[in-house]
């Protein structure tokens, strides 16, 4: 009876593959409760978390970026990295059963601190959205970067997810060399114009994090931080939280009026030597593998999201509830 129930798991995500694509896996999302977002991957490590997630059984998840590493700048490389991680059995399970969206940071573009100059760029487009499984009709195909969004639900319930590329203008447009100018028109039509009660902007470089000597963020380019920030502030955008990856370790935090959550590190964490100095600038570092899990829930049509750092063992390293008051999230 046993093996006939594990033969069953195995054959289900490979029938359900074959049936539902992931464009009409997202489309039956009527209302999001509950969904994961992780990022730094390294697709030839093992890969504990996916079990977990399997188990937590989220309505949507999320990529945040470096979702594998191919760090070359040859594209049959990035390429190859990607179908070592889509032969992950427990990837495969999971992703079989869950609508799936994303971004990417450097090490998925191509190399470390990788910019708009990249060569290959194009073709590392295509392949990040043959292996997010993007319609072959998708205006992502034919425009430059990656940036999107999504809606999910309706009315007082409506919630949105704004994707940020920051890597594919990055460094080239003197006048807006973290995003690009046109990024830039895209985003603020896009902030100008949500009626969402939620919106989560996912971003592959921390927003708020202050400059660290061995990363990257926003800090940055505080001309374009000011920017975002500002056309958040001048839309009246409710129930912002970014979410963010990159840097190895975990953390809930607030900064500039607003809410971050940075999950990183599914396959890697900060080295031992380096993580006092992060639990200074981020006294609930957690530094163990992990990845980003949110319910939410309504009351009165007014949100509120408990958020949730889970690890290997399937419980919360760190937690927060907190609701929408109008102006920001407050902790509950």
């Amino acid at each position: 009876m046993k093996s006939l129930f594990l033969t069953s798991l195995i054959l289900i995500p490979q029938l359900v593959l074959g049936q539902v694509s992931n464009a009409d896996r997202l489309k039956s999302i009527t209302e999001l409760r509950r969904f994961a977002f992780a990022s730094c991957n390294h697709q030839t490590d093992a890969q504990p978390l996916w079990k977990e997630m399997i188990s937590d059984a989220p309505d949507l998840f999320v990529w945040g970026g470096d979702n594998i590493y191919a760090n070359s700048k040859n594209p049959d490389d990035i390429r190859a990295s990607y179908q070592v991680q889509n032969q992950n059995e427990d990837y495969q399970f999971f992703k079989a059963m869950t609508p799936i969206i994303g971004t990417w940071d450097d090490h998925d573009y191509g190399y470390n601190n990788g910019n708009g100059s990249f060569a290959a760029k194009r073709k590392s487009q295509e392949y990040l959205l043959d292996f997010l499984e993007e319609p072959k009709v998708s205006s992502r195909r034919i425009q430059d970067g990656i940036h999107t969004s999504y809606t999910f639900g309706e009315g007082a319930h409506k919630i949105k997810f704004i994707l940020i590329d920051n890597r594919f203008f990055k460094d080239v447009d003197p006048f807006a060399p973290f995003l690009g100018q046109a990024q830039w028109t895209w985003l603020e039509r896009e902030i100008a114009g949500s009626d969402a009660a939620i919106n989560f902007i996912v971003s592959g470089l921390s927003v708020l994090s202050a400059p660290l000597p061995w990363s990257e963020e926003w800090a940055d380019y505080p001309v374009e931080q000011a920017r975002l920030l500002y056309l958040i502030q001048k839309a009246r955008l409710k129930g912002v939280m970014f979410l963010t990856g990159d840097k190895h370790f975990a953390s809930i935090f607030n900064g500039m009026g607003h809410l971050e959550f940075l999950s990183s590190g599914m396959t890697h964490n900060v080295r031992l030597p380096l993580r006092p100095y992060v639990k200074k600038k981020f006294p609930d570092a957690y530094f163990e593998f992990n990845y980003g899990l949110i319910d939410i829930t309504w009351e009165n049509d007014v949100p509120t999201l408990s958020l949730a750092v889970r690890g290997v063992l399937g419980a919360n390293a760190r937690s927060k509830k907190v609701r929408w008051s109008g102006r920001q999230w407050k902790e509950i």
